[in-house]
């Protein structure tokens, strides 16, 4: 799933981008003519908010955007050994920066990103310069029968460098879906896109717009991924509970759900357990059933709200993901992370129950607002907490 929603703005703007060339030239003049400046406008949108934002990948797509259209718009690899170095050496260094890890702009752990730019620009100029004949057989000759390459100006070299580059980005989309990823999957498409038409004024214009667009589109998710997702758990923060409150009327339910004994699991095993802890506990909210959308409320209080559903609907759902969480063993590894140890030690695996309390209220009776219900549900936990724990009570 979430392969999917990270991916899925990226193909719709590469079928826009694909379906917007072709119609590029029924296009009335003036939006034409307007075309370059909007390509110039994201250019200087995306690269504020990734300096805002420090976020170093979506800068160097830009930049690798930006120094493929500066190249091409002036000419600079007219000729055919240095067109095909600039076509293998775009697809490499976006994957370069991809994989390189998220070190900020303009800071020192920046600076090997900075040097291999400038490594590869140097080393392209000097073989453009002096063009050996090593350069021009390995980046110019074909290996294959050229007959099934006629659909492309490419070198096979390019063509093989540039769908290994794709190969191994849309693996990474895969296996591990982010936001960066997939922008950079959607550039490197975009680039390679660009260099097959021959660097033409229509092309830069809509795929080097399109990519700018699939950087503008991740930037604006990390930003909101930032407002209203916890880190730790992945689930929703209090902010997007506000928000849903907000909007939420008619009937439903809120619990607060609790994990018991806390204090005294981070005091025994360290945060990096507790951590884990909530991070479990998480996974198996974001799965409850009935409805329910989960939310970390704080520390070790959650949250879940069952639009629709009064508390006689919900209890039952409550009553599995408690069961669910309990009858779930939780395996320590390693101890330590304390607030008096910063060490961590390896132990023999140690299994351990966690459980919860589950505090719920519906919006029935005289509570005017969600927060009323919250506070409602809020005492109800306490009560659950008297109880005994690892329990549900209205």
């Amino acid at each position: 799933m979430k392969v999917v929603k990270s991916l899925f703005p990226i193909i719709v703007l590469l079928i826009g981008a694909a379906y917007g060339y072709q119609k590029y030239d029924q296009l009335p003049e003036s939006a034409i003519n307007g075309v370059p400046y909007l390509t110039h406008m994201l250019a200087i949108i995306v690269v504020g908010f990734s300096i805002r934002f420090s976020r170093s990948s979506i800068f160097f797509y830009v930049l690798l955007v930006v120094i493929a259209n500066v190249i091409l718009r002036a000419g600079w690899a007219s000729d055919t050994l240095a067109y095909g170095l600039l076509s293998a050496f775009l697809p490499l260094l976006l994957l370069t920066l991809t994989v390189l890890p998220d070190r900020g702009i303009f800071s020192v752990k920046a600076i090997p990103a900075y040097t291999i730019l400038i490594l590869a620009g140097m080393f392209a100029v000097i073989v453009v310069m002096i063009s050996p004949a090593w350069a021009t057989q390995v980046f110019l000759t074909d290996w294959l029968p050229g007959q099934y390459f006629d659909w492309t100006g490419q070198s096979q070299t390019v063509l093989i460098i540039s769908f290994s580059t794709l190969y191994i980005l849309l693996t990474l989309c895969i296996l591990n879906p982010s936001l960066h990823i997939s922008a950079g999957f959607g550039v490197l498409c975009m680039l390679i896109a660009e260099l097959h038409y021959g660097g033409d004024s229509d092309s830069l214009n809509v795929f080097g717009s399109a990519a700018l667009l699939m950087c503008l589109y991740a930037i604006l998710q990390e930003t909101w991924r930032m407002a209203y997702l916890d880190e730790l758990t992945g689930l929703p923060g209090r902010r997007a509970l506000s928000d849903k409150f907000r909007r939420i009327g008619g009937t439903y339910t809120v619990a607060m759900l609790d994990v018991d004994h806390f204090k005294k699991f981070n005091d025994t095993y360290g945060h990096d357990a507790g951590d884990a802890v909530l991070r479990m506990i998480a996974a198996k909210m974001s799965q409850v059933s009935g409805g329910g959308q989960s939310y970390r409320y704080g520390g070790e209080e959650f949250s879940i709200v069952f639009t629709g559903k009064d508390s006689r609907e919900s209890v039952r759902y409550l009553e599995t993901l408690r069961e669910a969480i309990a009858s779930k063993p939780f395996i320590i590894r390693r101890v330590g992370r304390r607030d008096d140890d910063a060490t961590t030690r390896p132990v023999k695996n140690n299994s351990v129950t966690v459980t919860v309390s589950i505090g719920f209220a519906d919006s029935s009776g005289s509570k005017t607002s969600p927060w009323d219900v919250l506070k409602q549900s809020d005492k109800a936990l306490y009560r659950a907490k008297g109880k005994g724990r690892n329990c549900v009570s209205e």
